[in-house]
C-alpha cells in the first residue's frame, strides 16, 4: 500500500496506474471472454499492445483540467466508463458472441430487449475482477483519509499535456499500421466486429462504429419519398418481361441456394496437367452439372462484388442491389435498412419457409443482424455445428461436414423453403489438411494459385456428396439449385503467375484480363426441364433473383430491382462492374480507356472524338445503375415504398438461438422432409468420405442422432 501511495503522489502517478489497470483487465477479458480467433507471434504483438494507444488518449483528456484533484477524478471517471464498456461488451458476447454496436444499443428490436432482460444470467463471480481496482479506489478515496489524494502542487505545463495526447496518436497511428500490414483494408471493408477488436481495440472499434452509425444516419434523415421518383423511373425502363418458355418452368419448388466461395468460371471443364504431365479434372462434378440438360448454365457472367466480397454478393443474389462504393452492406447498413429481399419476396409470393445456413460465426459480416432484417426464418451458424478442431478452418466449418451436418436442419424445415448454402474451403489462401488432399498441385512459383486447385476439388467432391443426399432423400426432384460463384478466387496481382494455366502470356496481361477473369459460374439446376443449354448472355450477379423468380412463376415489376431476367429476350447484355468498368459483348471499358471484348485489342486511337463521346455515354450510363442503387440503400429508400406483395410482411420476433422450438412449432412441420420419412432422420441416407468422421457417421449407422454441437 505504500508503494502505491508513492506512485499516487508522482506528477503522472494516477494516469500510469490507472492506464495499466485498463490495460490489464482489457488483456485479460481478450483472453478470458472473446473469441478473437488470434494466431502467430504477430498478431499476440498487436493484441498486446492495442489497448494502450487508446487508453492513452482517453486518459489524457483529464490532464487538461486545471485543479489536480479534478485531473484525478476525472481520470478515475474515465476509467469507470472505459471498465463499463468493456464490461457490458463481456455479458452482450457471452450471451451473442458478438461485440455491441450503437444500433443494438438505440434500438428496440428483440436482441436489444434479450440483452437487458437476461443481463443477470450473464453474470459471472469471476466478474468482480473487472471491478475491484475501481471499488479499491472507492475505498482509498473516501474511508482512507490517512492516503488522501495526492495533490500536484506544480501546474502541469500545457506542452507536456499535448505531447501525452500526442504520444497516444502515434500510437494509435503505429497499430494501425501494423494491423493494415496484418490485415489490409480493414477499416474500409469491417468484415467482422471480432477482427476490429482484435487489431484495433474495443475502445476504437466502439468509437468508429459510433462515427459510421451517424454517418448512415446523416444521409438517412436527408432523405424522403421525393428521392424514390428517379430510381422509380429507371426500374421501370429496366424491366425485362420474362420469356414464356422459361417462365414458371420451376414452379413451386424448393430453392436450394449454394454460394460457391472464391470459385471462377475458368474452372469449369478445366484440366490441371500435374508434374508427371498427366492431367486431371479440377471441378468434374460441377462442370458435370454445368453442361446438364436440366441446367440454365451462363458463361459469360461476371461477379460485381466489391469490398464486401461474399457479402456483397448476398446483396446483389437476393436484392438485386450493388454493394456499396466502400464497405459491405451488411456491415453498415444490414441491422437498420428495410430490404425487399428473396426470403420476404418468396414468403409472401409463394409461402416459403426460408433458412440460411453458414459454418461460421454469424458475426461474421454482421450476418445475425443482416438476415433477421432479410427476413430469414431461421439461420444455423456456427453455434448449431461441431466446428471444434480440425473439423474446421480460419473461414469455418469444412465443406464436407458442413453440407453433411446441415441436412439435420434441412429436413426440418416446412415446405416450400428457401435456403442458402455459404461455403468456405475453397477460401483464400487455400489451406486444407494432407487428409483431405486427393489432387495435385499446380506447379507454379505461387502456393496460393497452387493450392487453389486443391480446394477447389475438395469443395466439388463436398457438392457432389450434397447433390447425392438430395437425390436420395427425395427433395431432388422438388428443388431448383441454384450455384453461384461469389467473387474471384486469384487476384489481380497474382493472375499473370496464373496466366500460362489459362493460355496467356504473363508479358501481355493487363487489365484487359483482369476484367475478362472476373467471369463466374451461374447454374440454375431445375431436375426434369430437359431444354437447359449454356448460354452466352452478358450478364451479373444482379440479375440473379429476377432470373429466379421468373423461373418461379413470380412477377418482378413490383420491385426496384437493379437487374433483370437473363432468360428475358429483353436484357441487356451491358454488365456494369462494382469498380466501374463495364462490360459488353463488344467492348470492355476502363475509364478512358476501350478494349476490344473478344479480343482484348486496345480500340481507344481507333475512334473519332464524336465516336469516343458517344461510347464513353454509353459507359457513363450503364455506370447510372450504380449511383441508382447507392441512393437506395444509402438512404433508405425502400423502407418509403412498400409494394403490394410485401403487405403482409412481418419482423422475426424471435432469436435466432431460439429457432430449433419455433421449428417444432411452425404450423406448416407436416410438410417437412423428416416428416416424409415418417419421422425418421435422413442423414442416414448421406454418404460422405469426411476423414474428420467416424465410419458410423459416413452412411447408414448415424440415422436419427443429433448433429454435433446442436442445441438443446
Amino acid at each position: 500500500m505504500s508503494n502505491m501511495k508513492e506512485l499516487l503522489n508522482k506528477r503522472y502517478g494516477y494516469f500510469i496506474l490507472f492506464l495499466f489497470l485498463f490495460w490489464l483487465k482489457t488483456y485479460m477479458a481478450y483472453w478470458i471472454e472473446f473469441s478473437l480467433g488470434v494466431s502467430g507471434i504477430f498478431e499476440h504483438i498487436i493484441l498486446f499492445i492495442n489497448p494502450v494507444a487508446t487508453g492513452v488518449i482517453l486518459l489524457s483528456i483529464a490532464l487538461f483540467f486545471i485543479s489536480p484533484s479534478l485531473r484525478k477524478w476525472a481520470m478515475f471517471i474515465m476509467l469507470i466508463l472505459m471498465t463499463l464498456l468493456l464490461y457490458v461488451n463481456i455479458l452482450y458476447y457471452r450471451e451473442f458472441a458478438d461485440f455491441l454496436t450503437f444500433n443494438i444499443v438505440s434500438g428496440t428490436n428483440n436482441v436489444t430487449t434479450a440483452l437487458f432482460t437476461s443481463t443477470f444470467e450473464m453474470m459471472r463471480i469471476w466478474d468482480l475482477l473487472y471491478w475491484v481496482d475501481i471499488m479499491l479506489f472507492v475505498y482509498l478515496f473516501f474511508y482512507k483519509k490517512e492516503a488522501p489524494l495526492a495533490e500536484d502542487k506544480k501546474e502541469h505545463k500545457r506542452r507536456t499535456k499535448v505531447s501525452v495526447t500526442l504520444v497516444g496518436v502515434l500510437l494509435l497511428a503505429g497499430n494501425l499500421i501494423l494491423a493494415e500490414i496484418d490485415r489490409p483494408e480493414l477499416l474500409t471493408r469491417t468484415f467482422d466486429r471480432n477482427y476490429m477488436v482484435k487489431y484495433l481495440g474495443l475502445n476504437f472499434f466502439t468509437g468508429y462504429d459510433v462515427f459510421q452509425s451517424s454517418q448512415n444516419s446523416q444521409v438517412r434523415v436527408s432523405a424522403d419519398e421525393s428521392d424514390l421518383a428517379k430510381v422509380f423511373n429507371f426500374s421501370a425502363e429496366n424491366y425485362a418481361a420474362p420469356n414464356p418458355e422459361y417462365f414458371g418452368a420451376a414452379e413451386d419448388r424448393n430453392v436450394i441456394v449454394i454460394g460457391l466461395e472464391s470459385v471462377q468460371q475458368f474452372l469449369i471443364d478445366y484440366e490441371l496437367e500435374d508434374e508427371y504431365g498427366e492431367t486431371h479434372e479440377v471441378m468434374p462434378f460441377l462442370s458435370s452439372i454445368y453442361d446438364n440438360e436440366d441446367s440454365y448454365s451462363f458463361e459469360n457472367f461476371f461477379h460485381q462484388t466489391g469490398q464486401g466480397k461474399s457479402s456483397d454478393a448476398e446483396v446483389l443474389g437476393e436484392l438485386s442491389l450493388y454493394g456499396l462504393p466502400q464497405g459491405s452492406v451488411f456491415q453498415s447498413l444490414g441491422s437498420t435498412n428495410t430490404f425487399h429481399s428473396a426470403p420476404n419476396i418468396l414468403a409472401q409470393h409463394g409461402g416459403y419457409t426460408s433458412a440460411a445456413f453458414h459454418g461460421n460465426v454469424g458475426s461474421f459480416w454482421n450476418r445475425t443482424d443482416t438476415y433477421q432484417s432479410f427476413g430469414y426464418d431461421f439461420f444455423f451458424d456456427a453455434e448449431f455445428y461441431d466446428v471444434s478442431g480440425d473439423r474446421s478452418m480460419e473461414y469455418g466449418l469444412k465443406d464436407k461436414l458442413f453440407f453433411h451436418d446441415s441436412a439435420e436442419y434441412l429436413e426440418q424445415l416446412p415446405q416450400p423453403f428457401y435456403s442458402k448454402f455459404l461455403t468456405v474451403s475453397h477460401h483464400f489462401p487455400y489451406p486444407l489438411d494432407e487428409e483431405n488432399v486427393e489432387f495435385p498441385a499446380a506447379q507454379t512459383e505461387d502456393d496460393t494459385i497452387n493450392n487453389y486447385f486443391v480446394t477447389a476439388h475438395y469443395a466439388d467432391q463436398a457438392l457432389e456428396e450434397f447433390f447425392n443426399y438430395l437425390k436420395s432423400s427425395g427433395l431432388y426432384e422438388d428443388s431448383i439449385i441454384v450455384m453461384y460463384g461469389d467473387h474471384y478466387g486469384i487476384s489481380d496481382m497474382r493472375n499473370p503467375e496464373l496466366a500460362p494455366l489459362v493460355g496467356e502470356d504473363p508479358e501481355e496481361w493487363n487489365q484487359y484480363h483482369d476484367t475478362q477473369m472476373q467471369r463466374v459460374p451461374f447454374i440454375m439446376h431445375v431436375p426434369g426441364v430437359e431444354n437447359g443449354e449454356v448460354f452466352d448472355t452478358y450478364s451479373g450477379q444482379v440479375d440473379m433473383l429476377p432470373t429466379l423468380m421468373h423461373l418461379l412463376g413470380m412477377e418482378t415489376d413490383d420491385y426496384l430491382f437493379m437487374g433483370q431476367d437473363i432468360l428475358s429476350e429483353e436484357h441487356d447484355n451491358t454488365v456494369p462492374l462494382r469498380n466501374g468498368r463495364v462490360v459488353t459483348p463488344e467492348y470492355t471499358f476502363f475509364e478512358q480507356e476501350i478494349y476490344d471484348t473478344e479480343t482484348g485489342e486496345a480500340l481507344q486511337d481507333q475512334f473519332t472524338e464524336k465516336e469516343l463521346e458517344e461510347l464513353y455515354r454509353y459507359r457513363d450510363e450503364a455506370r447510372e445503375e450504380l449511383n441508382h442503387s447507392n441512393e437506395i440503400l444509402m438512404k433508405d429508400l425502400l423502407r418509403f415504398y412498400n409494394p403490394e406483395p410485401l403487405d403482409g410482411l412481418k419482423e422475426i420476433d424471435y432469436l435466432y438461438r431460439d429457432q430449433m422450438d419455433v421449428l417444432e412449432e411452425h404450423p406448416g412441420k407436416e410438410t417437412r422432409l423428416i416428416e416424409q420419412h415418417d419421422g425418421e432422420s435422413s442423414r442416414g441416407l448421406y454418404e460422405t468420405d469426411a476423414p474428420e468422421l467416424e465410419e458410423s457417421e459416413r452412411g447408414a449407422s448415424d440415422e436419427g442422432s443429433n448433429p454435433p454441437g446442436r442445441p438443446e
